[in-house]
């Protein structure tokens, strides 16, 4: 009989709406002194207020033309100089749950409400705003067309990036009982991939919203609804034509993204979720092992287990290196090739969700404490 991860115990129910904070009930295991073989570089470092951990949303920075866009429950959605960390222009939204996503022409955030409210990302002027079925806690997808919103009832919702009228809508449902959390959508080529509490992966046609394909994440097991709850909440990736995804209580699975055909499947629970590079998926477990898969065949490179119950963030990848966040507010900077820990550096003192992104050969990471700060890795 399968029981429910210790990581995930108190994880929030979609269901009964529980706001209840994340415990272990396995101890973090301690932190080990290491031989230090890279370093972090700090370029800058800001404050968002209070972060997203009471709410259960999932705040993450979004980069798009030399800036950075942030959100916090206390400051707003605010635009940073990428290169500096000078703040550019803020917006006070209430409620805000949801986002950012960003493109060249349009910054967008979801509410607690179900309202998105679309800006520029140059001056901050409001765009347009729209309303979706539910609220929004994970970030929109975005590019110079489209926006893509996952509602927390299950609906997927395809917006006009210009003026925010919706082009359609797809219910793909929400089962008893789920984690509190959605993954973020993929916008790639003509089609959007949605991963779905109810453990599905589906890809939808861009321009209407027909599904093409959808594919069951591992298959549920158990006697109670509890021990066959299946939910995919973590990061997804597209890389080279292929769709990986991990789930909780399911699988780590590679697919076709023209057909859904399965590639791979290794049985491993997650739900921070994974990245992918052209060699190698990286995917952070349930039980907090870091796990390096081979991308075309999903065998084990290698496996650590040495931050196991710290509650990792979904990974990053940069350069040479794949990060992680802990429960601490750590980043953990672990060599691609070999998994040998080799650098590590604090933000703030709380966990990160899916709160790390690279762009240009930056990290920037943000905690669920409102701290946010741009790291270079040498």
């Amino acid at each position: 009989m399968r029981t429910l991860a210790p990581l995930v115990l108190a994880l929030m129910l979609a269901a009964c709406g529980d706001s209840a904070k994340k415990e272990n009930i396995e101890p973090p295991t301690p932190l080990a002194d290491f031989e230090s073989k890279a370093s972090i570089e700090r370029l800058w470092s800001s404050s968002l207020g209070d972060g997203a951990a009471s709410t259960g949303a999932n705040l993450a920075p979004a980069f798009a033309g030399g800036r950075v866009f942030a959100a916090g429950l206390d400051a707003g959605l605010v635009a940073f100089d990428a290169s500096n960390g000078k703040r550019l222009w803020s917006q006070e939204i209430e409620g805000l749950t949801g986002g950012p996503g960003a493109s060249l022409t349009t910054v967008v955030v979801g509410s607690i409400e179900g309202d998105v409210y679309a800006f520029d990302p140059e001056t901050g002027e409001s765009r347009w705003q729209a309303r979706v079925s539910s609220e929004v806690i994970s970030a929109p997808a975005i590019d110079d067309n489209l926006v893509v919103v996952v509602a927390n009832d299950g609906r997927t919702h395809a917006l006009d990036a210009r003026d925010g009228k919706q082009l359609w809508a797809v219910d793909r449902g929400v089962p008893t009982l789920s984690l509190r959390g959605n993954s973020v959508p993929i916008i790639s080529g003509d089609r959007v991939i949605v991963a779905s509490a109810n453990g599905k992966i589906t890809a939808l046609a861009r321009d209407d919203g027909r599904v093409l394909w959808e594919q069951v994440v591992g298959v549920a097991e158990g006697r109670t609804d509890l021990e066959r709850m299946i939910d995919v909440d973590g990061r997804i990736a597209v890389q080279r034509g292929d769709v990986f995804v991990a789930g909780y209580e399911s699988a780590a699975q590679a697919l076709t993204s023209d057909g859904g055909r399965t590639l791979w499947t290794r049985e491993l629970s997650s739900v921070a979720g994974l990245a992918a590079g052209d060699d190698a998926v990286f995917v952070v477990a349930t039980n907090g092992e870091l796990w390096a898969l081979d991308r075309r065949t999903g065998g084990s490179l290698w496996k650590i287990d040495i931050l196991a119950h710290r509650m990792l963030s979904a990974p990053a990848l940069i350069g040479d290196y794949v990060v992680v966040g802990d429960l601490e507010g750590y980043l953990h900077v672990v060599a691609r090739s070999s998994g040998e820990l080799v650098a590590r550096t604090q933000v703030g003192d709380a966990g990160f969700g899916d709160g790390l992104v690279v762009a240009d050969g930056v990290l920037y990471a943000q905690n669920k404490d409102g701290a946010l700060g741009a790291f270079r890795i040498q």
